[in-house]
């Protein structure tokens, strides 16, 4: 896509989204208004009906105050009774009050509040006489008993099938009489405003229906159409449920409104609040959405009316601002072009330089690194072909240097598998088989066999610190040091003594060797070792049972003179066969960093315990070849294989 048609692209969806981003949100918020008005009018409603429940919450309080002023007065006389009638008359005296008057239940009670005397709509109880019986809370006529007050009113349920509430008035006559008068009250709860108010509300414009619902979602009063209904629809009992449980979850919100939109109405309810602020009921109001619906309509038309004109207006504008802005950028780029292919004439841009804007100013810049990058492209055509003569010459010298480095390692590795036995000292009460692969060019891994001045058979296995050249040279040296000490000593111990010694007067470069010697009588089958920190050589039976030789506890060789070196022996019986290895069969790695370690060797030797040597030492290298995979040899790798025929 060129970059006019990517200018136009831009502007036009940009103003596009801007349009139609701008239409949703003057639709969303005009719905917002609808239904915040819709709550408004909902509270509006709830407060002018909280407003009729609190004055007659009012006149029922005032009418309950009066009530009560008069029971106390009733009690009073009723005292003044007790006290001119006789002990034996009271239960009679006191069941006519109750059977011919509205008073219910009468008690006399004593200065301890035990009963007296009591009658109970027109019967007289004296030995039944019980409070809890009653239902009458003791605790309460603690202060009129103590003489803290002069008079109490409490409420209490009688046990029977009718659970009717009685009003009490006690008074006390003297320290040693008190009297309690009850009275029974309506029952049920406060009644709800009259359905005439609701039915008046509910005649207004937008208005379909108006519910009017207790604390229990029972409705008490309703209005559909100016006419009388009952039932609450579905939508709105699940909305007034959510109310109540918000408003009596959180009291700040006593005040607000809940609304919810359905396919056909819009319904909202508003808490009605009664005194303390707490939630008596609630208004549920459903009004129809066609006001909604039209005003989404007529936002929705006039936002595509007005994206249509954006466009087009903004299509013109974003056509010739392309035309101006691409014109440069193309000059810019023709000249780019003809840059590449060396052919730029900077006087192409002149036009576009003498513009006094960026494009213009990236015009001057371009068109003098232009000039500089063909003056720099002369200069650098010059040095790149010196250069590369140069560096045809270099690369030529190189090669014949790495040619004749080759040639020497090649000689070196040559020779160092020369100095190897490669045939073992043949004799019939022995065979055995050797195998060396370095990890580099030149290894640092050596063996070696060799029959001493008293016929015996001397065995060694070494391994040098570090690979490469320096490792093979002090291979040689080890070598050759350690040849001359076994011509001389008979011991094992006593041969790498001297070993440690030599080696330790000319070691520059402080390297080092693990090293184990051993010597095998072929006559009686006797073998003397001393180790020097390598690893201990493994013992095949004829029974195929592996053992490895103890160890004789030697240092090293060449870390530092004077060290002795300990001697150990183990008998050899026709058919045993010795294992030599060096840690490059042990430690090999594979791709996961594990290690072939001394445990898998052995299940390998174990395997082929009577066969051939070289087939043993074939299927030890296959093994390990095998775990390592395509990682690469990390070490040199040699073994030397003894069998002791007897």
């Amino acid at each position: 896509m060129t970059l006019s048609l990517r200018l136009l692209a831009t502007v036009l969806t940009s103003v596009g989204l801007a349009i139609v981003g701008v239409a949703i949100v003057m639709g969303l918020l005009a719905r917002d208004a609808l239904i915040d008005q819709a709550e408004g009018r909902a509270r509006l409603i709830a407060g002018l009906i909280a407003a009729e429940a609190n004055r007659a919450e009012t006149f029922l309080h005032e009418v309950d105050a009066a009530s009560l002023l008069q029971i106390e007065a009733q009690a009073i006389a009723i005292g003044r009774l007790a006290d001119a009638s006789r002990p034996d008359e009271l239960a009679r005296r006191f069941a006519e009050i109750t059977a011919a008057s509205t008073i219910d239940d009468i008690w006399l009670l004593d200065g301890s509040g035990r009963p007296i005397a009591r009658a109970l709509d027109g019967i007289g109880l004296v030995e039944d006489a019980e409070f809890d019986e009653a239902g009458i809370d003791r605790r309460e006529l603690a202060p009129l008993l103590a003489g803290r007050r002069f008079s109490v009113s409490l409420r209490s349920t009688l046990q029977d099938d009718f659970n009717r509430t009685l009003r009490y008035a006690g008074v006390r006559l003297r320290p040693d009489r008190f009297v309690l008068v009850g009275r029974i009250e309506a029952g049920g709860d406060e009644p709800l405003p009259a359905a005439g108010l609701v039915e008046a509300l509910a005649d207004q414009e937008g208005i379909e229906a108006i519910w009017v619902v207790d604390d229990r979602l029972q409705v008490t009063a309703a209005a559909v159409g100016g006419a009388r209904e009952t039932a609450l629809p579905e939508a709105g009992r699940r909305l007034a449920g959510r109310a109540l449980d918000a408003t009596s979850i959180d009291r700040a919100s006593d005040s607000a409104a809940f609304s919810t939109i359905g396919e056909d109405a819009l319904h909202v309810a508003a808490p009605i609040l009664g005194r303390w602020n707490i939630a008596t009921g609630l208004v549920v109001m459903r009004l129809p959405r066609d006001r909604l619906d039209s005003l989404l309509v007529d936002v929705t038309t006039l936002g595509a009316i007005a994206a249509a004109l954006a466009f087009a207006i903004g299509s013109m504008i974003a056509i010739v601002a392309a035309r101006h802005i691409v014109r440069p950028v193309t000059a810019l780029t023709r000249g780019a072009e003809e840059m590449d292919r060396g052919s730029f004439d900077p006087a192409s841009l002149d036009a576009v330089a003498r513009q006094k804007d960026e494009l213009g100013n990236l015009a001057r810049v371009f068109r003098t690194m232009a000039r500089e990058v063909q003056n720099r492209e002369q200069h650098l055509e010059g040095l790149v072909r010196d250069r590369t003569a140069d560096l045809r010459r270099k690369n030529e010298q190189l090669e014949a240097a790495r040619q004749r480095v080759d040639e020497e390692l090649r000689i070196a590795r040559a020779l160092q598998g020369a100095i190897l036995p490669r045939p073992i000292p043949e004799h019939d009460a022995y065979i055995g088989h050797a195998l060396m692969t370095p990890a580099q060019e030149l290894g640092g891994d050596f063996y070696d066999c060799f029959r001493l001045p008293d016929g015996r058979l001397g065995v060694v296995m070494a391994d040098v610190s570090g690979k490469g050249v320096p490792a093979a040279f002090f291979m040689a040296i080890s070598r050759t040091v350690t040849r001359a000490a076994a011509q001389e000593h008979s011991a094992a111990g006593r041969c790498l003594h001297d070993v440690n010694e030599a080696i330790c007067a000319q070691n520059p470069h402080d390297l080092f060797v693990t090293l184990f010697y051993g010597i095998l009588d072929p006559a009686s089958g006797r073998f003397d070792y001393a180790n020097a920190g390598h690893n201990a050589p493994f013992v095949i039976g004829v029974d195929g049972e592996i053992r490895e030789l103890p160890p004789t506890g030697g240092i090293v060789v060449g870390i530092m003179p004077g060290l002795d070196y300990a001697e150990r022996s183990t008998s050899l019986v026709p058919g045993d066969t010795l294992f030599l290895y060096t840690d490059g069969i042990s430690e090999a790695m594979n791709g996961d960093g594990d290690a072939f370690e001394e445990e898998r060797l052995k299940r390998v030797l174990a395997q082929a315990s009577a066969a051939p040597l070289p087939v043993m030492v074939d299927n030890v290298t296959e093994a390990v070849e095998a775990f390592v995979g395509d990682a690469p040899q990390s070490d040199d790798i040699t073994c030397l294989v003894v069998r002791y025929l007897g």
